[in-house]
């Protein structure tokens, strides 16, 4: 290319998924200092990414919003305003989309976005006909290789050189925000209980979770247990019942929570954005693992651990567990439907590989059967 491009990034959800395209972004912008590049992101994983330094331009998709106002009959408002969003989209000129997610919704915005050289997911990786909508589309790599190299392949049919992997960069964060805790004799733990709605079959169950605190506690360490929205209350069951926790302090942003994960010396939670998060600014992390595939989802950058249920039938691709050995748990913050590979993860096997961490042990990935450990 002659001229230095203009780069959409197309990845509108969700946190983790993210953080996974934020190396590609460090390489884009090693391999075109002077393009233009934005990025299309939905508001949940927006404040990632306002103020990023590799980043011309963030365009806040409200999808959330628009599907609220559409139930409630306001479909003038949300087409006027999604009409909107995608015309400030198009007035940046982009001249280079690149689909990330490609599914349904990430591919009609890479398709008005109105650039003429458009990249996609290959086809074993695409869902919902984005295909359709795409220019290019690289060779597809091994089915269980991480997620941050599948989309590192999408810079190929670009020319862009892949070696070596950039990590991913995020904004300046305000160190104030989790003073109390850099301030607290170490080793610092950050334990997170909760997890979403939409992942909910990665749920570990709560008293296992208290064990782990309590556990974590009688080996000395300072203990915060955090929470995401909607996850206070779950916090607030561990923290009552591990003496010693605390909470962890209170964020308005996911760029503040990063300020929290960067002063710990450990992050322990089920596989999901703070794990990444953490992972991603070099904490150290512990993640919990059933249904998904380590390989795929695991931590990408070390040093981590992942502690995973060698179940007959994990990893599996579904959203919601079909197996009759699925335990309900009333929690604090709902009854969740907890998955038999996950509820085959032992408190004991978990905090062995905290251990391991806490001693500056290398990254590996423990796999425990139904009947035990493997």
């Amino acid at each position: 290319m002659s001229e230095a491009p203009r780069i959409l990034i197309v990845r509108l959800s969700a946190l983790g998924d993210v953080v996974h395209v934020l190396p590609s972004l460090s390489v884009l912008r090693r391999h075109w200092p002077d393009a233009h590049i934005g990025w299309a992101v939905e508001r949940a994983a927006a404040s990632l990414l306002v103020d990023h330094p590799q980043l011309d331009r963030v365009h806040v998709l409200a999808r959330k919003e628009w599907v609220q106002q559409l139930k409630r009959g306001a479909g003038i408002g949300v087409g006027t305003a999604a009409r909107k969003a995608i015309a400030a989209i198009r007035r940046e000129g982009y001249t280079h989309a690149i689909d990330f997610q490609s599914n349904l919704r990430s591919s009609l915005v890479t398709r008005l976005s109105g650039a003429s050289v458009r990249v996609g997911q290959p086809r074993a990786f695409a869902k919902e006909f984005s295909p359709l909508f795409t220019t290019l589309r690289p060779d597809p790599i091994s089915p269980q290789a991480h997620k941050i190299l599948r989309n590192l392949e999408l810079l190929r049919p670009l020319g862009v050189e892949l070696d070596p992997i950039l990590p991913g960069l995020l904004p300046p964060r305000d160190p104030v925000i989790a003073q109390e805790l850099r301030e607290s004799p170490g080793p610092r733990v950050v334990l997170q209980p909760g997890v979403s709605q939409f992942g909910a079959i990665k749920a570990y169950p709560a008293a296992h979770f208290v064990q782990v605190a309590r556990g974590l506690l009688a080996r000395g360490v300072q203990l915060w247990v955090a929470y995401g929205p909607g996850e206070r209350a779950l916090a607030d069951f561990v923290v009552e019942r591990a003496p010693g926790a605390r909470l962890a302090p209170p964020t308005r942003s996911v760029l503040e929570f990063v300020a929290v994960l960067e002063a710990a010396d450990l992050f322990v939670g089920v596989d999901s954005g703070p794990l990444h998060l953490a992972a991603c600014v070099g904490t150290p992390v512990l993640g919990l693992y059933g249904p998904k595939s380590v390989s795929l989802y695991g931590p990408f950058w070390d040093p981590h651990q992942a502690v995973r249920a060698d179940y007959p039938c994990s990893p599996c691709t579904f959203r919601r567990c079909p197996l009759p050995e699925v335990r309900p748990e009333v929690t604090p913050t709902g009854t969740w439907r907890i998955s038999p590979c996950m509820d085959t993860l032992d408190p004991q096997q978990v905090l062995a590989a905290a251990d391991l961490l806490l001693e500056g042990g290398s990254s590996t990935t423990i796999a425990e059967s139904s009947e035990g450990v493997s």
